[in-house]
């Protein structure tokens, strides 16, 4: 599992982003957190791949409350909340997916044979997604899918933080989640 681990004694202060309280109490319940929430998202989905991508968004939701967010208090409700509906908007996705790909085969019987085609149209429509996105937020994304690449591994070599580069990986994910919506659904 790639997710970033760090010492809270010594090295939570090295990677904050900022001095911001918001921040370093995301980072904390981030680092105690994290494990949890990927194992549950492993056990709904039984995908570890999926979970990791549910568990990049899931985070990515406590950050957009985090003003919500009470420093002492039980956040798993929350995360266990959020982790059970992004389960259900991501099978719901690929419920679509799969009923298109339905819809093709039974509005022509030679569709199915042509599934390799539509599987490379895909694959071309999510590559226009990928180069449409930032350059450090593309490389990231490819060094991470592509190469396999460690959140400390990319870090390093880009000379980025590697809370900065999580960042850039969840915000590449979303924007081809987004990208792929829009194309699955014309």
């Amino acid at each position: 599992m790639p997710f970033l681990h760090l010492n809270p004694k010594t090295e939570l202060t090295k990677f904050t982003m900022s001095d911001n309280p918001a921040t370093a109490l995301f980072q904390r319940l981030f680092d105690a957190n994290r494990d949890k929430v990927f194992r549950f998202a492993c056990k709904l989905t039984g995908d570890p791949s999926r979970a990791e991508e549910i568990t990049q968004q899931c985070f990515i939701r406590l950050w957009e409350k985090m003003h919500q967010v009470e420093e002492g208090k039980d956040i798993f409700p929350l995360l266990f909340v959020l982790v059970k509906r992004l389960v259900i908007d991501d099978a719901r996705r690929l419920y679509r997916e799969q009923q298109k790909i339905a819809q093709l085969s039974a509005q022509n019987p030679d569709t199915v044979n042509s599934l390799p085609l539509l599987q490379k149209e895909m694959q071309q429509h999510m590559q226009q997604a990928i180069e449409k996105m930032p350059e450090q937020r593309r490389m990231v994304y490819l060094m991470s899918r592509n190469e396999g690449r460690s959140y400390k591994e990319i870090a390093v070599q880009m000379g980025l933080s590697p809370a900065t580069v999580r960042n850039h990986l969840s915000l590449a994910l979303q924007f081809i989640r987004q990208e792929m919506a829009i194309y699955l659904a014309e």
